[in-house]
């Protein structure tokens, strides 16, 4: 009766269209179907739209005539630079600064610079033409295309620790018979405390855990109870981040993950003086953040700065006798690093080593050999951290097509399981495989083709600058030997010519010397009554001789003064005596 009941009521709710009744096989379809949309990697159509030929129009220059009176104005299309970028870079070239008596400066203009960052277009408004040519020359020699720097960076920590443990438990009652007890406390609910504590002392929820190996024997009144608790720990954490960022010359780029995990302290709530420590603990949150920031200079030798702050933090590491997971967090900071593109430069590192031994016990009693165990307890632990900085820039590329990058993304996201099945479905003989094994050893070929192509041109364009160099410095050396012996010619002419002054000098000294000797002898007496013949070539040649000599010593007349007399012993008055 009851099952016929049923099915009546079945038959009357299929009838009925029970249609709001929800069905698990249409929610499963329409949650895989958004799941599958939404997880689906498009190709952007057509990335590659040509931008409007007007922004590559040349700058444009224009005279008006405005309020009466003439101005020329330029309009300048940025091709590589922002339009607020260029308009700085003229207001401080072209801008006269006053200073009043405050010290307060004015920038005074005549001209006027506005940029419009929709078009990125710059105009310019200048009273005369040789103005507009001034700025057009700027604008020309500092819009050229800037450098695009790709920084990789790797960040790797090490990590590890170790640690050992040792506590020693010592209960003794009625010690040589005579009632003596020895050992350590007893807690309120009566349990034995360890006589000689580890690690136990700086962290209480050692005590929860270890293996304790000894003997308890004994009744009430007489136990001998003697155990040691035996704990090592060893852990390590290996931490490597890899950021990379693309950013322009002279420019800075950033990249930060942050995550926030949950932290787990330990709390101890003490009962009162001299009683147990309740332990407990509680929920807090950290940041943990990573981050990279660089600034890139590019020098024209071939040298790059680098302004950096690199951070990278862990909640893994572990940490003292329990190995707890702690927060760690590294960071660098750097001004300025010189280092040649391609090249990888270690800016920083943290090498950290750190040991602690305690060791707890009864004087003389902790230093017998294998006894001094049951009085005695040691905490030991090492740890070590290594952290390394990392940085290698490099002229980046530019991008890549969307096409190539979009399917990157989809061999990354699909499901292994979904690609082997519609591997044995499409491809059940494995051809497709082997095509693409035999396109990556192409590629790979081709890579290698190309990089020993590339090595080879470089050597090539070495060789060929070394060539040239060579040829300078031939040349340079023709050149220098030219010099040195012309020099060579000039010292021996000007050696010649010194001779010669020197030949000259010493003949004119010499006839001096001559001329001074001849005006200094007196001249030899005429025999009687011998006349010089006239026309005696001899005596004509005497006389200017004579008057050659003789006229150094002559004094000028004027033609007011009178004649001096004769002087006894002349030539004339000789001469005349036999008349």
């Amino acid at each position: 009766m009851r099952l016929f009941v049923a099915l009546v009521i079945f038959g009357v709710l299929h009838v009925s269209g029970c249609h709001d009744w929800p069905d698990e096989r249409v929610t499963a379809i329409e949650a895989q179907n958004i799941l599958r949309d939404l997880s689906r990697i498009e190709t952007i159509p057509d990335p590659n739209v040509l931008r409007p030929d007007i922004y590559g129009s040349p700058p444009k220059k224009f005279k008006q005539m405005v309020g009466g009176g003439e101005e020329w104005k330029l309009i300048y299309f940025c091709q590589y630079h922002t339009a607020e970028q260029m308009k700085q870079i003229i207001n401080e070239q072209f801008a006269t600064k006053l200073f009043d008596e405050k010290g307060k400066s004015t920038n005074v203009t005549d001209y006027t610079v506005t940029a419009n960052p929709a078009t990125n277009q710059l105009i310019v408004r200048c009273p005369l033409e040789q103005d507009i040519d001034a700025v057009m020359e700027i604008v020309k020699e500092t819009d050229i295309p800037p450098i695009q720097v790709r920084i990789d960076c790797m960040i790797s920590e090490l990590y590890a620790d170790l640690t050992m443990d040792r506590e020693t438990t010592l209960f003794i009652e009625n010690l040589f018979g005579e009632g003596i007890t020895l050992g350590g406390k007893l807690d309120d609910k009566g349990n034995l405390g360890s006589a000689f504590p580890g690690a136990a002392l700086r962290d209480p929820a050692r005590a929860k855990f270890g293996l304790k190996v000894g003997v308890n024997r004994g009744l009430p009144g007489h136990q001998f109870k003697a155990l040691v608790d035996l704990l090592v720990s060893r852990g390590y954490l290996k931490i490597l981040m890899n950021p990379m960022l693309d950013v322009v010359n002279g420019q800075s780029a950033k990249i930060q993950s942050r995550q926030q995990v949950p932290l787990q302290q330990v709390t101890y709530t003490s009962s009162g003086f001299g009683g147990n420590i309740i332990l407990g603990t509680k929920t807090e949150y950290a940041d943990i953040i990573d981050s990279l920031e660089i600034t890139p200079h590019v020098f024209a030798d071939g040298f790059i700065s680098l302004e950096t702050k690199a951070q990278i933090a862990a909640y893994l590491t572990p940490e003292g006798i329990k190995q707890t997971p702690i927060v760690t967090e590294r960071t660098i900071t750097t001004k300025d690093n010189r280092i040649r593109l391609g090249e990888s430069l270690i800016i920083g590192g943290i090498r950290k080593s750190e040991k602690r031994d305690v060791i707890r016990g009864v004087p003389i009693l902790k230093d017998i050999p294998v006894l001094g165990l049951l009085f005695s307890g040691r905490d030991f632990e090492e740890r070590a951290t290594e952290v390394i900085f990392i940085l290698t820039p490099s002229i980046s590329t530019g991008g890549r097509r969307n096409e190539d990058m979009v399917q990157e993304l989809k061999e990354r996201h699909a499901s292994p399981l979904t690609r082997s099945l519609q591997d044995s479905v499409m491809d059940p003989l494995g051809t497709k495989a082997r095509e693409l094994e035999h396109k990556r050893e192409l590629e790979q070929a081709r890579h290698a083709q190309q990089t020993s192509e590339a090595e080879m041109t470089t050597a090539r364009l070495q060789a060929i600058e070394t060539g040239q160099q060579v040829e300078e410095l031939e040349v340079q050396l023709e050149q220098s030997k030219a010099r040195v012996e012309l020099l060579d010619a000039r010292a021996q002419q000007a050696e010649a010519q010194a001779q010669k002054a020197a030949a000259e000098a010493k003949q004119a000294r010499e006839d001096l010397q001559k001329a001074k000797e001849n005006a200094e002898k007196p001249p030899a007496p005429a025999p009687q009554g011998a006349q010089p013949k006239a026309g005696d070539p001899k005596e004509q040649a005497a006389k200017p001789s004579q008057g050659k000599a003789e006229r150094p010593k002559e004094e000028t007349k004027r033609p007011d003064q009178p004649s001096p007399p004769p002087q006894a012993g002349s030539g004339t008055a000789q001469a005349e005596k036999p008349k």
